[in-house]
C-alpha cells in the first residue's frame, strides 16, 4: 500500500516477463534443508526434504527479487515469498527521479507455476516507497509494500482510481466473514487505490506504532484480493528476523491452501532477505 490515501499508482510490467513464464524457465531445486544456507532461517522448513520451485529473477536496485515456493513430500505448499538479493538494496535513492523503482510505481515478481497451482495466489506486487505515505506520522517512512494478489495482473490493472462514480466498486466490501473480524477500512475514498483496491487496517493500529512492520488486506468490489506485509526499510537492514500469526477471515470464497502466518529472515551466510507467508491451512 504505497500511499494510504492519496498517491496514483502505475504498473511497471516488465516487459512480457510477467506473462511468458512457465515451470521449464524457472529453477526447481530438491533441497536437504540440514545442508542447504538457502533454506537455513525458515523454522517450519525441517530436515526432511522439500522442493523449492523459484520464479525468474527480476531487477530491484543493484540487485534482484525473485519468488519461490517450497513443497512437501506429501505435495502440499510449505512457504511462498520472497527472496531479495543485499544488493536490492543499494540502489533506493530517494531522491524520486532517481529511485529505483521509481516512486509510486509497482514491480511485478511473478509466480512460479507451482505456485499458482497450489495457492489461492497469482502474483506479487512489490512498492518501493522512500518518503512512506499518509498517514502523517504512522507510514511516513521508507518501507516496501508487498501485496500478494489473488486476482490476475489484468484485473488488478483494470482497477480505477476512486471517484464518485467507482466509489460503489471500492466500498462494496465482501459479506460478513470474508474479512479478518479485527480489521476495517475507513468509508469514501481513504485507503482506496488505483491498480490495487481498499486496503483495511488492523482495529489495533496502535498497537503497531512505531511502524517497522504490519499485515495489511485488500479488497475491492465484494471480493478479498490480496493480503499485504508492508515493512520499513530500516528493519530490513537491521536482519532480526520475524515472524507471527495474523488474522484470518471466518469464510473464503475460493477453496484452497491459504497461509495464516508471515515471517522475515535473513541468511547470514549468502546475505540474502526473505520475506515469505507459510503455515497453510486447506480451507473449504
Amino acid at each position: 500500500m504505497e500511499n494510504l490515501f492519496t498517491l496514483p499508482k502505475k504498473i511497471i510490467v516488465l516487459g512480457s516477463l510477467f506473462f511468458l513464464f512457465s515451470c521449464s524457465q524457472d529453477n526447481m531445486i530438491s533441497t536437504d534443508l540440514q545442508n542447504n544456507e538457502y533454506m537455513s532461517f525458515t523454522a517450519k522448513m525441517s530436515a526432511h526434504k522439500l522442493i523449492a520451485f523459484k520464479g525468474p529473477q527480476v531487477a530491484l536496485g543493484y540487485g534482484k527479487v525473485r519468488s519461490w515456493i517450497s513443497v512437501d513430500s506429501n505435495g502440499h505448499p510449505n512457504e511462498i515469498g520472497l527472496e531479495i538479493t543485499p544488493e536490492a538494496f543499494k540502489n533506493l535513492a530517494t531522491d524520486n527521479n532517481k529511485t529505483v523503482p521509481p516512486d509510486g510505481k509497482t514491480i511485478v515478481v511473478p509466480l512460479q507455476l507451482k505456485a499458482t497451482q497450489l495457492t489461492p495466489f497469482d502474483h506479487i506486487g512489490l512498492n518501493w516507497n522512500p518518503h512512506g505515505h499518509e498517514p502523517k506520522g504512522v507510514f511516513d517512512v521508507p518501507h516496501f509494500d508487498i501485496h500478494f494478489y489473488m486476482i490476475s495482473a489484468k484485473e488488478q490493472l483494470a482497477i480505477p482510481a476512486w471517484s464518485p462514480e467507482t466509489d460503489t466498486a471500492f466500498n462494496n466490501y465482501p459479506p460478513l466473514g470474508y474479512m479478518p473480524a479485527d480489521y476495517f477500512t475507513p468509508p469514501g475514498s481513504a485507503t482506496a487505490e488505483p491498480q490495487m483496491g481498499k486496503h483495511w487496517l488492523p482495529i489495533n493500529l496502535g498497537a503497531y506504532l512505531p511502524f517497522s512492520k504490519i499485515m495489511i488486506y485488500g479488497s475491492y468490489n465484494g471480493k478479498f484480493i490480496f493480503v499485504e506485509p508492508m515493512i520499513t526499510l530500516d528493519y530490513l537492514l537491521s536482519n532480526v528476523d520475524f515472524s507471527a500469526n495474523y488474522s484470518q477471515p471466518e469464510h473464503f470464497e475460493k477453496a484452497g491452501n491459504y497461509p495464516t502466518k508471515y515471517n522475515i529472515y535473513h541468511d547470514s551466510v549468502s546475505g540474502n532477505t526473505y520475506i515469505t507467508l507459510s503455515d497453510f491451512v486447506a480451507r473449504n
